[in-house]
């Protein structure tokens, strides 16, 4: 039986011209210790300032490494400094997380972008897929032994000096220590700067992390440096114009009768609504949301598997399909205006939380993405869909940050509920980050509750971030009088 897997990697110079596109060298090797330094910076302290260093020095080892060359790798790794720097501006646990995997997802993005044909479009296919994704991390881990190997061999001066090197080391470290720890003693401010461990345990924890992180940028640097041997071969037909039309003509069928009855709940009016459901027309708002949402998302789904496993047919039969398809994503925007609506309506009720904040966003996103997959279908958008939609998100993303939905979500609720009852104090102090603590502190009770409790935060120099020095602050301004 014929195998149908790729030969197994060879290395030596012939495989290296065929699979790399950069040169074997020391900047690959200078790239991957970056990337362990990086990992070490962004792991082991809060987010903040050496966050944004840490992607910084990651950009410089794709620059270094020779794997960001190509014009959309170059873009996509200065827009990885968008959501970065947020990472020094922001101190929201619903925020970090987004701009963190923002970030990692464009470096990403901007190491798989190997040439100007597939760009950013052909970089995020072939990351979806296991072993497109998969096969040329694996590929770069078995070069490394051998690029640390070659950049030595065949440099005497360097061998020579290395053991010299070494001396120097071994006699100036004690020396360095002792001197720092002096100069800590005798100053707070700088103690504070350099706050370096010297246990056992933090060296090996520093070596770990440092070492996860060399491996990862390996992965990272195979990512983009790496070039496909094998064609990628196009989808494979699965269905024909007839079962696509059956399946968007029973979908369209489906969210036809759902519109018509929202359409009668919205002039019928809440008493309707409650006599039929036995529900309040804010617990029939809140049931619905995120059923809608995840039958958007399926709609969404089948709509791009259709497109892409569909097998062409005659132009009566495209047009056909094209039709049922345009009608699907404008009655799935219809279903995503009432799910946002009943939102609306809930919140109008019971106030806004982070929770809430972020599905209307989300909802949003979501009708944004039909209006592209609509043009798309329909021969529109000049560019990739995909580029599109993570133009889209990357700007959404940027906008929530500028936004800084915390602190809003507390103005709204202590100007609608405060100095009442209905004023959730606790999940104000309790469940929202540093961002939201000046516009908490705007409430005398708030206040009370907020001083005593009183959050630790981090406000050191070396680990500056913008959110927690307000927050700090305003703390000490109030709570200290």
């Amino acid at each position: 039986m014929t195998s149908t897997l790729p030969p197994p990697l060879q290395v030596g110079p012939v495989a290296d011209r065929q699979i790399w596109r950069v040169r074997p060298g020391l900047g690959v090797l200078a790239a991957i210790g970056l990337g362990g330094v990086a990992f070490d910076l962004g792991v082991r302290h809060p987010i903040g300032v050496l966050s944004f260093v840490a992607v910084t020095l990651t950009v410089l080892a794709g620059i270094v490494g020779g794997w960001a060359k190509e014009r959309a790798s170059v873009i996509l790794l200065g827009l990885t400094f968008a959501p970065a720097s947020f990472l020094v501006i922001r101190d929201s646990p619903w925020l970090i997380p987004l701009n963190v995997m923002a970030t990692v997802a464009l470096l990403i993005l901007a190491a798989a972008t190997r040439s100007r044909a597939g760009g950013i479009g052909g970089a995020f296919n072939r990351l979806i897929r296991p072993v497109s994704a998969i096969e040329p991390a694996i590929s770069s881990y078995d070069l490394v032994a051998r690029l640390a190997r070659d950049a030595l061999s065949g440099r005497d001066a360097l061998r020579t000096c290395l053991p010299r090197l070494l001396r120097g080391l071994l006699l100036g470290a004690p020396v360095a220590i002792v001197l720092v720890a002096l100069l800590a003693a005798s100053d707070a401010l700088f103690r504070s700067v350099v706050d370096i461990p010297f246990g056992v345990d933090q060296a090996i924890g520093h070596a770990t992390i440092f070492a996860t992180g060399a491996v990862l940028m390996t992965g990272l640097v195979g990512q983009g440096a790496w070039r496909p041997v094998h064609p990628v071969k196009p989808p494979t037909p699965l269905v024909g114009p007839i079962e696509a039309t059956v399946v968007l003509a029973g979908v369209v069928t489906i969210y036809l009768g759902f519109v018509i009855t929202q359409v009668v709940a919205i002039t019928a009016g809440s008493a309707y609504v409650e006599r039929t459901t036995g529900l309040t027309y804010a617990e029939y708002a809140r049931a619905g949301f995120f059923q809608l949402m995840a039958a958007a998302v399926l709609t969404l789904s089948v709509i791009a598997l259709l497109a892409r496993h569909r097998r062409p047919g005659t132009r009566a039969a495209a047009r056909r399909v094209l039709l049922l398809e345009e009608s699907t994503l404008v009655l799935t925007l219809v279903t995503v205006a009432i799910a946002i609506r009943r939102l609306f309506l809930y919140e109008a009720e019971f106030g806004l939380t982070m929770l809430r904040l972020y599905t209307i966003v989300f909802a949003a996103f979501i009708g944004v993405v039909f209006v592209i997959m609509g043009l798309s279908r329909a021969g529109r958008l000049r560019s990739s869909p995909v580029t599109a939609v993570l133009a889209v998100g990357l700007s959404v993303l940027l906008a929530v940050n500028l936004a800084n939905p915390e602190r809003l979500v507390a103005e709204r609720n202590i100007n609608r509920f405060g100095g009442t009852a209905e004023l959730d104090i606790d999940y104000l102090v309790d469940s929202l980050g540093a961002d939201a603590i000046p516009a908490v502190l705007a409430d005398p009770g708030a206040t009370a509750v907020l001083c005593h409790r009183r959050p630790s935060i981090d406000n050191r120099e070396i680990t500056f971030n913008l959110g927690r020095a307000r927050a700090a602050n305003a703390l000490a301004s109030v709570c200290d009088r």
